[in-house]
């Protein structure tokens, strides 16, 4: 094992436990982003002044998305995991690692992490020592709009504008090539003024 790799599954590892940790806390952060069953809590670290932004499914916890990692909180001892992405056949079965094991949360990066951006659902089942076969499924609707939004800085969404409003400044501040009605749909997937201006000017 490289050394290279181990410093990732410790910045990992530290990422996940200070998510877990702070649960109180992002229970009143800020909900900057919310797209499908997803949403985006903004939050900031009292000791560094970054902003932390993390997907929340379904205003369940123990489900966390950061930019590049989806954490499932699973109690009893992992043993295993198996996951099937939308309606492809369910990938092998593989154990779980130490550090899965170590946090009590299956981690899903890297390739597993990739697949989650083309898939409409995941479909779990995780063994685990004390409480057997834990199966469940998540609805990834909202997942990349999200995800995008977490990548950006989570900047809080802004309300669509009515459609007399947008047109007003369609020309003045947006451009001459979008209408009112894309301007809005821009708007609610989180993509700010400057950038809607770059793509109608």
């Amino acid at each position: 094992m490289s050394a290279r790799y181990t410093a990732v599954k410790v910045v990992v590892a530290s990422i996940l436990l200070s998510a877990f940790s702070a649960q109180a806390d992002l229970k009143t952060a800020t909900t900057a982003f919310s797209s499908g069953n997803w949403k985006v809590l903004r939050d900031k670290d009292a000791m560094t002044d970054k902003t932390d932004c993390t997907g929340i499914y379904k205003s369940d916890f123990g489900i966390q998305l950061t930019e590049d990692t989806l954490f499932i909180r699973v109690t009893g001892g992992i043993e295993s995991v198996t996951l099937r992405f939308g309606e492809d056949q369910p990938k092998p079965l593989r154990l779980a690692t130490k550090m899965e094991k170590d946090i009590r949360s299956v981690i899903l990066t890297g390739t597993e992490f990739d697949q989650l951006q083309n898939a409409s659902r995941l479909r779990y089942q995780f063994s685990t020592l004390v409480s057997g076969l834990k199966t469940g499924e998540i609805d990834l609707t909202g997942f990349t709009p999200a995800l995008e939004n977490i990548k950006e800085g989570c900047p809080v969404q802004q309300s669509a504008p009515s459609p007399e409003s947008a047109s007003q400044d369609t020309n003045s501040q947006i451009g001459a090539l979008c209408n009112a009605t894309l301007v809005a749909r821009m708007r609610q997937q989180g993509l700010r003024s400057t950038q809607i201006h770059a793509i109608c000017k």
